[in-house]
């Protein structure tokens, strides 16, 4: 019996450490999936496979997308294409369930909260295009933590998308902030 085909392609993103592969149908179903070490992978088939791959340091996964981040160094060329096919022979195996493994937050949901992650929302599109993904992570004396996942973790470009883009959107709306940082 032929397989039927899978279409993938590899996109760069800002990072020269991650690639972007987006996949002809959706594998992930819901909020996104970080997964930063081979423990974490535990219990995520793909993620497993992908950290098999030896040169595999994080795993993001957002709807249509998997990005993929490896150590400096080796170049993409070859391992990209094993990647993709890793990718590939996944979907064929029938099982797309990515174990989202969700942290329970008791952040505190004050009005100031509630305006800072709607501004995260509006700006994690532009994000996931290139490959990458920025979550709440606390509040506190006018600081403001995030997550950065994806491509966009250790990103040479990614303070100044941080510093120039986000914190500045969030001031507008909520003068008092003292700073955004990335945790």
């Amino acid at each position: 019996m032929e397989q039927e085909k899978v279409y993938i392609t590899a996109n760069p993103t800002p990072n020269p450490n991650c690639l972007k592969f987006i996949v002809d149908r959706t594998m992930v179903e819901g909020a996104p999936v970080s997964i930063n070490s081979i423990e974490e992978a535990k219990g995520s088939p793909l993620a497993e496979k992908l950290f098999a791959l030896g040169s595999v340091t994080q795993i993001f996964a957002y709807q249509n997308f998997v990005t993929v981040t490896k150590p400096e160094g080796p170049a993409w060329q070859e391992f990209a294409r094993t990647v993709g096919q890793t990718i590939r022979e996944h979907v064929w195996s029938g099982d797309m369930s990515f174990d989202e493994k969700a942290k329970a937050q008791g952040d505190d949901e004050s009005q100031d909260v509630r305006t800072i992650k709607a501004v995260l929302d509006e700006v994690r599109p532009a994000l996931a295009m290139d490959g990458g993904n920025i979550v709440f992570a606390g509040y506190k004396d006018g600081v403001v933590q995030v997550y950065m996942q994806g491509s966009c973790s250790g990103c040479p470009s990614s303070t100044l998308t941080l510093k120039a883009g986000i914190e500045s959107r969030i001031r507008e709306v909520l003068p008092e902030i003292k700073e955004v940082v990335a945790l």
